[in-house]
């Protein structure tokens, strides 16, 4: 790659950088793909281009896209785990647990200290029917990451499903006061809050 190929290479990446903070999806998208095709001998380039065009329809829930675009950059370097961790996202959102649980699993292999991967861990193991292990990683990330909503709320989800409604209600009240704008873990608390009195009124007509 001569100097001038360097220096149009960071320009594209740069213009591709800002599309997607603009919210411009479509023009990022464009960029990355012309990368595919102009430096297409050229591994690194097509190894970033694939993840972040991975990423992008992930982020677009276009999902079919997403997996084979992280999956060739999986191909291209198996040992980066945050694209392990996009491809478990990708299968957890399709119920596809034991793929998902591989995923995180390879993620936290290269990262064993990264709250994010170890929470995407205890999501996929509790939906896939083991709650013990699940609540015990989702515990470990947030340990690792004691002001990360996203863990709270997801803390606060697997709690209410097991009936644990007081420990449902102080993650999901944590997790809003973490994170006010979270628009996730404003709807969670809502639904916390919500269950609790039903399952108190049921308590309370089968007393009478």
């Amino acid at each position: 790659m001569t100097n001038d190929d360097v220096s149009e290479l960071q320009s594209i990446w740069d213009e591709a950088r800002a599309s997607i903070d603009q919210g411009d999806y479509d023009k990022a998208v464009e960029t990355y793909r012309y990368i595919l095709i102009r430096y297409s001998d050229e591994p690194v380039a097509v190894e970033h281009a694939n993840a972040y065009l991975g990423d992008i329809f992930l982020t677009l829930r276009k999902l079919n896209a997403a997996e084979n675009h992280i999956k060739k950059a999986i191909a291209l370097r198996p040992e980066k785990p945050d694209y392990h961790y996009i491809l478990g996202f990708i299968c957890s959102i399709g119920c596809r647990w034991d793929e998902a649980i591989g995923e995180f699993e390879k993620a936290l292999d290269n990262d064993p200290e990264n709250g994010e991967y170890l929470r995407g861990l205890g999501w996929a193991v509790y939906s896939s029917g083991d709650k013990t292990r699940g609540l015990s990683c989702l515990e470990g990330a947030h340990r690792l990451q004691p002001e990360n909503a996203n863990i709270m709320t997801d803390l606060a989800v697997a709690h209410m499903s097991s009936l644990n409604v007081d420990r449902a209600v102080e993650y999901a009240e944590q997790a809003v006061a973490v994170d006010p704008t979270n628009a996730v873990a404003q709807d969670v608390l809502e639904k916390v809050r919500r269950f609790t009195r039903l399952l108190r009124q049921d308590g309370t007509n089968e007393q009478a």
